[in-house]
This record gives structure tokens, sequence and C-alpha cells, in this order.
């Protein structure tokens, strides 16, 4: 009995090294187990990876087309704003009435009758409109609407109606009834563009 324990303490080290080499025998082939798993998966991961791949390229030409957008918003927005501060920032009735009746003077034209109106908001502007009757030939009123044109103010010509007068000609003239609307414009200091970012923002 003792002859059998000294010789298994003897040959010790070889079934230590036995098991040393099954255990990494086990490892391995857990190793290779794990492997082969990962390289099934690969296919899989790398269709992910260029999905994900083109998700953050689209993500970055939105951004990119979405600065653009904004920076031509701002500068259409900017202009409207310029052009709308270029407005007077009030409507004179004594100032408007004397350059259309000096004008209507100047002209010839008869009995000259203007009344304004009220002002009427608009998006980018305040309007007010005047009610013009009076009494010319046609080149008369071609004139007078040349020259409210070229007037330093802004202002439209919102209606002309000219009837044939029955009182006949001046000179070689047929003489007309005029009725027409002209409107003068002023700032509108509560306008402010809407560019639309908040929007843009939400979306993100």
């Amino acid at each position: 009995m003792k002859d059998l324990v000294n010789k298994f303490i003897a040959n010790l080290h070889v079934f230590l090294a036995l098991y040393g080499m099954y255990g990494l025998y086990v490892l391995y082939d857990e190793h290779l187990i794990a492997v082969e798993v990962i390289q099934t998966q690969f296919p899989q991961v790398e269709a992910e990876i260029v999905t994900t791949q083109k998700k953050i390229k689209e993500i970055a030409d939105y951004i990119k087309k979405t600065d653009e957008y904004k920076a031509r918003v701002e500068g259409v927005a900017k202009n409207i704003e310029e052009v709308q501060k270029q407005l007077p920032h009030e409507i004179n009735d004594t100032h408007i009435l004397s350059f259309l009746n000096t004008e209507m003077t100047a002209l010839n034209i008869k009995d000259p009758n203007l009344v304004p109106g009220k002002e009427e908001p608009s998006t980018y502007f305040i309007s007010k409109e005047y009610t013009l009757k009076a009494k010319g030939t046609f080149l008369q009123f071609l004139i007078l609407l040349e020259r409210i044109g070229n007037a330093t103010r802004i202002y439209n010509v919102k209606s002309l109606k000219l009837i044939v007068n029955t009182e006949g000609k001046k000179g070689r003239f047929q003489i007309v009834s005029g009725e027409g609307t002209i409107q003068a414009f002023r700032y509108n200091p509560d306008f402010k563009v809407d560019r639309g970012f908040d929007k843009i923002e939400s979306m993100k």
C-alpha cells in the first residue's frame, strides 16, 4: 500500500499536467465556440454599421441643408425688414393732400376732391386710402399717374375709373370724370419677419 502511495506521489506531476492540459483543451474549445458565434454575427454587425453610417451621413446632410436654408431665410428676412424700414414712420394727411392738389393744379385738372380714409394694417405695412374725384383730359390723368409714380414717397393707385364727361371737349381733347383710390403707406412697427427657425429646431 505504501508503495502504491509512493508511486502515486511520484507520478502526481503527470496527473497534474494531464489535468492542466484537459483544462486548457476545455478552455480552447469554449474559445473556438465563442469565436464561431462571433463570426456568425459579423454579417449582421457589418450591415448595422453600414446602416448607421448611412444615417449619420443623412443627418450630416440634413444639418448642412438646414444651415444653408437658415442663411437664405435670414438674408431674405433682413432684405424685407430693410425695405420695410424705408417706409415713412407716419402718414401726414396735410402733406399728402398738398402734394396731390399741387400736382393736379399744375396740370390744370378741374374740381379736385380728395377724401382721406382710415388706416388699415397689413402684414408689412400700414396703408391709408385717399378717394379722388376730378375732371380733366385723358392726357392730364396719365401725366398725374406718372408724377404719382415718380414721387419721393411710395404711392399705389389702387383704382382709377375714367368716364367721358357730357361737357364735351377741351380744345381737341375729350373731358373725362375721374374717380380713383390712391394708397399711401407707413412703417408697421409691430411686424417682424418670422424666420421659422423654431419650427426647424423642433423637428431635430
